[in-house]
């Protein structure tokens, strides 16, 4: 019992810290809602862990969330699991090779027939002489169709003459013209690059190389920096939009003007003059 009451004895302290250090952990006592006394000795009790001091009888980490930044303890790897040896395997028997079957008894062979004897030669029948030919007796020509004896044939159908007639027209509608070809594509051109603008202050060429370009009093907050307490920190932006470059005023003060006119947003044209404050700024494309 006193073991346990001296491990959670707390006296004052005194010791030097950073002021960084102080602060971050002043921010870590106001999130958690808890002194920062707690968390100091949740640091040091979490230290003293991570290098075996505290003796057998320290109290194990607590379940909290760890601190931010704080590491947290991996847990050990497990042991190796050992492998099982593996069941001795029978040995291999060979597999017999099947042996090719007995060739079969050729059949017996056939004898052909003796060939027939050539005919004895006989001498030839005797030739008849030809019995007398008929007088041939000549028959009329038959009438012709539909006519009467003696008028004349009918005359040829059309066509070609002393040719076939015409063979009759397939039913069968003629094939498709082969599909036209399509028309080649024109060739790609290249996309033209636009114009640089560049804009003239003061005798000074400065290229606006950027979608957004920005002209103002601040040194590393603007692109084209004009010294002029009457000239915003951010007081213009030039804007690429679409190919094409525009005067955008920022909500500055005094404003930027045109031709005497105060404008929000215009186009940028070869040789503009804008006036910012008693500053004039020249734009041009060449």
């Amino acid at each position: 019992m006193n073991q346990a009451n001296d491990a959670s004895k707390k006296s004052p302290r005194t010791f030097q810290c950073r002021d960084q250090l102080w602060e971050t952990f002043e921010g870590m006592a106001r999130e958690l809602e808890c002194s920062i006394d707690y968390l100091i000795n949740e640091a040091m009790k979490q230290y003293a862990r991570q290098r075996s001091y505290g003796g057998a009888g320290a109290a194990p980490p607590p379940s909290r969330t760890p601190f931010p930044g704080q590491p947290m303890a991996e847990p050990a790897p497990p042991p190796p699991a050992q492998r099982q040896p593996l069941p001795p395997t029978a040995p291999a028997v060979p597999m017999a090779r099947p042996q090719p079957p007995p060739p079969a008894h050729a059949p017996p062979p056939v004898h052909a027939p003796p060939p027939a004897p050539p005919p004895a030669h006989t001498a030839p029948p005797a030739r008849l002489p030809p019995p007398p030919a008929a007088p041939a007796q000549r028959l009329p020509p038959p009438p012709p169709p539909g006519g009467r004896p003696g008028a004349a044939p009918p005359p040829p159908p059309p066509g070609r003459p002393g040719g076939p007639p015409p063979l009759p027209r397939s039913s069968m509608p003629p094939p498709p013209p082969p599909p036209a070809m399509p028309a080649p594509l024109p060739p790609m051109t290249a996309p033209t690059q636009p114009n640089v603008l560049t804009a003239l202050y003061q005798g000074e060429r400065t290229p606006v190389n950027k979608e957004k370009f920005i002209i103002g009093r601040g040194r590393q907050t603007s692109d084209l920096t004009i010294k002029d307490p009457n000239v915003s920190r951010q007081h213009a932006m030039i804007e690429f939009q679409n190919g094409v470059y525009y005067m955008v005023d920022l909500g500055s003060t005094n404003g930027v003007e045109f031709h005497g006119q105060r404008v929000t947003r215009k186009a940028i044209a070869e040789g503009d003059l804008f006036r910012i404050c008693d500053h004039e700024v020249l734009f041009t494309y060449r």
